[in-house]
């Protein structure tokens, strides 16, 4: 797990939202499915279908941030977020087209792709992720997505990576889109705490940001569980 920024890590405000990881702290079984290879080729399969959709609307989570805040260093940062996102102007390496080139390697189609359909629980990911970046602080919503998502990927995303390719049989180049991640949002995450550190300035936002951190990490275990039976259920 990343570490958080030098200047940062002595911040009570921060301390509290790590504790908070802590109260509520998930391993989401899909995470030892894909290391002891237990996990069938199909429910990986499955696995990427759900991310896929949920992917796709990344990009609106972090605009309608971007949208609500009104300090120029955080912009910046949601800037650049953005930006890879779309792969830096490169079609190919944008995030949702490097998703889909993971979903083809376990052998997927393009309709496969298209024709995907949200579980309940991925749905309700979606739409708390849009709700609270639409109509919350940005403070919320930068706790939510960049301390409640971000800070997490690089771990779950490196780890899987790895047993893609060692137990599934993937090239390196199947799991760019789990690589990507893996330098990406550690750098985002760490940035982004200082950002929420130093613009959390009442006690009132401070409290806000713990709450959608709260919301954020229940609503994400919610989907992981269902994901997963999903996926194990798969043949």
């Amino acid at each position: 797990m990343s570490q958080t920024p030098t200047s940062t890590t002595g911040s009570q405000f921060l301390q509290e939202l790590f504790e908070i990881q802590r109260e509520q702290s998930f391993r989401d079984p899909m995470f030892d499915a894909l290391r002891t290879g237990s996990m069938s080729r199909a429910g990986v399969l499955r696995w990427t279908l759900q991310a896929s959709l949920v992917v796709r609307q990344f990009t609106r989570f972090i605009s309608a941030i971007h949208a609500n805040c009104p300090h120029r260093d955080a912009q910046q940062l949601l800037a650049e977020n953005l930006w890879e996102e779309h792969g830096q102007g490169v079609s190919e390496r944008d995030h949702y087209a490097l998703v889909r080139k993971l979903a083809r390697s376990l052998g997927a189609t393009d309709q496969d792709l298209d024709d995907a359909q949200p579980l309940a629980e991925t749905q309700e990911y979606i739409t708390h992720c849009l709700t609270v970046t639409r109509e919350h602080s940005f403070i919320e919503s930068m706790t939510a997505i960049a301390v409640g998502i971000e800070f997490f990927m690089p771990r779950f995303f490196g780890a899987m990576a790895d047993s893609l390719c060692s137990k599934y049989g993937l090239e390196r180049g199947d799991v760019d889109y789990l690589m990507v991640h893996v330098a990406e949002d550690e750098m985002h995450s760490q940035r982004a705490l200082a950002i929420i550190d130093s613009y959390s300035d009442t006690p009132e936002l401070r409290q806000k940001a713990k709450d959608a951190l709260r919301d954020m990490l229940l609503v994400k275990r919610r989907y992981a569980l269902a994901v997963y039976d999903y996926c194990a259920a798969a043949e």
